[in-house]
């Protein structure tokens, strides 16, 4: 009975583990490689193994080969593939095929019609594949990394590589090419009889990037070519040469440099004097040093040449900024020291000014059971060498004191405000006597606000009239402020540390805003100043005018900003500066307007324009422009078009600079761009200008 139990118990093993076989239908038919599908016929007398349906054969190295039909000759380690073959890689890429053969343990392959989709989305496509270990090659083969979905012209790719034969090295992670043609928009632009690049899963390669091609009235044409080194995983050098036809040639070097203690970069640039007027040359440097206690960075920005960056296209700067800083924020203490050198390049004489030191010690949240409401203390000490050699030596204290009351029986809300700065003054002059004084600025003010609400279904609403009595007494170190829109309500309009508003007065005005469900944010403020007792010897007016400042948001990408100053005796616009961004469909424009009369200083009107256009899909019309309407002269301008997708960035420019100091005279030419991704790493292409709104 119990060896019967024992065959029926071996018996129900054997079945299972047929029936497992059976429903698992997988081949080992060698150790090396692993063979699935839905249905496998095995001919042991041959050694044959024959898979349709889903079939896949996997070799050690984790290879995996799929098509409709398998055949794998054990005995010679041959297999064939045919019907929609496709093979996965180690490295993520996919291979799609008509027929295929492989061999050696399927590191030796052979297979026709190959599309090729890399890891990183790019693809390659060919008449013929062949794999060998590390090698892959691709016979009659074009390679594009622009997505189909992002294509400007149907079947036709933003750029893409033709060449006979494509070479892939899996070790040194390198694609070459044999007789290349680099085509746009299917038409050839370059041919080069050899080419390689990095291929996806490099991050960054030594090699040349994208050029950029120029042409200037002052400069003639200018050819740029960068050159990429990668020195190590933490540092890269980029070294580019400008040759010019008509300006001197400019050489341009870009070091990069990133370790646990720094983040350094240093650019710079000579040229080749071919003009015989001397060497000029620029350096910059710009470094953040990583420590425990706070923040400490160093630059320098230095050119032996007033005029040769702005001439050269390389930046506009006219001040130059040299310098070391530290500071340190916690909870309630800020901390900061620099020492500062500007260079003014538009001045010819004294050019320098320095700032050394200028340290800033502040105190928030002082607790005092004396006192209710939040006190600070903001201290400075700083020694400044102006343009005009004079040394002026500053030392301040300001203790402020705030505290916000609430009525909430007749919901009016008041912001109290004392403050008291003291500060000590040594101004050391060469046109005449030095000057030492102690300056006393106490005040005390009361922001009076009375917000009335009114809300519906549709719209909320707010009407607050605003009183700001300022009690302060009068000054001789600080002249009347003007009135603005970032000032209106403010306890001080003087911005300098060694001077305070002088004198009592009252700000009022009224802020208005309505919030609409369906149609635009709206926001108004009309104030005035009211100055007491006003001395005799004050030109300024007791009243001052209207001040008005409105902000229409209809939403993130339509609105207009305002603010106008209108005479109080006869309501005649005095001052206007109107900034508006705007989106109608396809079209992105932005105007700045500046207008100042002449009743309280020079006249001045200025606008400035900028647009973009999208004539097809990443395809742009873009132009920049600013023009002084009181001279009724342009001051620069460019336009041009802008093409930029996942794969391609094309910028063609035409610019005018009526930009004039010393030998920059007013200029005109166009700038041409090219960057194949991922070639190129900017998206600032060309060498632009920016003379209006940015968008």
């Amino acid at each position: 009975m119990s060896c019967i139990k024992k065959n029926r118990a071996f018996l129900a093993v054997f079945i299972s583990l047929v029936i497992f076989l059976l429903c698992y239908n997988a081949i080992y038919a060698d150790e090396k490689i692993k063979i699935y599908a839905d249905k496998i016929k095995v001919d042991e007398i041959n050694e044959k193994v024959k898979a349709t349906g889903d079939a896949i054969a996997i070799n050690e190295d984790n290879l995996k080969i799929k098509s409709n039909k398998l055949t794998y000759d054990k005995s010679n380690d041959f297999l064939e593939a045919n019907g929609n073959v496709i093979i996965n890689d180690q490295m993520q890429n996919t291979f799609f095929l008509s027929e295929l053969n492989a061999a050696n343990n399927l590191n030796l392959i052979s297979g026709k019609a190959v599309r090729a989709r890399l890891h990183d989305g790019s693809r390659i496509v060919g008449s013929s594949f062949d794999m060998q270990d590390e090698i892959s090659i691709v016979e009659n083969a074009e390679y594009t990394p622009c997505a189909k979905e992002n294509y400007l012209i149907k079947n036709c790719p933003g750029w893409k590589l033709k060449s006979k034969k494509i070479y892939h090295n899996n070790v040194k992670k390198t694609i070459h090419y044999d007789h290349a043609q680099i085509q746009l928009f299917n038409i050839p632009v370059f041919y080069l009889p050899y080419f390689s690049h990095p291929d996806p899963s490099v991050k960054k390669r030594s090699g040349f990037l994208m050029p950029t091609i120029k042409t200037d009235d002052q400069l003639g044409e200018t050819f740029s070519i960068p050159i990429f080194l990668n020195l190590a995983s933490n540092r890269d050098l980029t070294f580019t040469p400008n040759i010019q036809t008509v300006g001197n040639n400019f050489y341009n070097l870009d070091y990069r440099h990133l370790n646990n203690l720094v983040d350094l970069e240093i650019n710079s640039s000579i040229d080749d004097n071919d003009d015989d007027t001397g060497t000029s040359n620029h350096i910059f440097l710009e470094s953040k040093i990583f420590n425990s206690y706070g923040n400490l960075n160093t630059y320098i920005k230095t050119s032996n040449n007033d005029t040769y960056m702005r001439k050269n296209k390389i930046n506009n700067l006219t001040v130059l900024k040299s310098g070391i800083e530290f500071d340190r924020e916690e909870s309630d203490t800020y901390f900061s020291i620099e020492t500062i050198g500007y260079k003014h390049l538009t001045t010819e004489n004294q050019q320098w000014e320095y700032l050394y030191p200028n340290i800033i010690y502040d105190i928030y949240n002082i607790n005092n059971s004396n006192l209710k409401g939040n006190v600070s203390l903001n201290n400075k000490l700083s020694i400044r060498k102006n343009l005009n050699e004079n040394y002026v030596s500053l030392a301040s204290t300001q203790l402020n004191w705030s505290h916000q009351e609430i009525n909430k029986n007749l919901g009016i809300i008041y912001d109290n405000e004392a403050n008291l700065r003291v500060a000590s003054i040594s101004i050391d002059e060469k046109s005449r006597s030095d000057t030492s004084n102690t300056r006393f600025y106490p005040q005390l003010s009361s922001k009076i606000s009375y917000p009335l609400l009114n809300s519906s279904s549709t719209f909320n609403q707010t009407v607050t009239p605003i009183i700001m009595p300022i009690v302060a007494p009068y000054n001789n170190y600080t002249e009347a402020q003007t009135v603005t829109n970032s000032n209106l309500f403010s306890t001080n309009r003087a911005t300098s540390i060694n001077e305070w508003e002088s004198g009592p007065r009252i700000n009022y005005g009224i802020e208005w805003f309505i919030n609409s469900a369906k149609g635009p944010d709206i926001s108004t403020v009309i104030g005035q100043n009211y100055r007491f007792n006003k001395r005799s010897n004050d030109e300024a007016r007791e009243i001052s005018d209207y001040f008005v400042n409105s902000n229409i948001n209809i939403n993130l990408e339509n609105y207009l900003d305002g603010s106008l100053i209108i005479d109080r005796d006869d309501l005649k616009m005095r001052s206007l500066n109107a900034n508006t961004f705007n989106r109608f469909g396809d079209l992105i424009f932005a105007i700045n307007y500046d207008y100042t009369s002449g009743k309280y200083s020079d006249p001045a009107e200025q606008v400035a324009l900028a647009g973009k256009f999208e004539l097809e899909n990443n395809l742009f019309l873009k132009f920049t422009g600013a023009k002084n309407l009181d001279t009724n002269k342009n001051i620069g301008y460019q336009h041009g078009i802008v093409y930029e997708n996942d794969c391609l960035g094309i910028d063609f420019n035409y610019y005018r600079d009526l930009t004039k100091d010393r030998d920059i005279e007013e200029s005109d030419g166009f700038s041409f761009t090219v960057v194949l991704k991922p070639f190129g790493s900017t998206k600032n292409y060309g060498k632009n200008k920016v003379f209006g709104p940015r968008i």
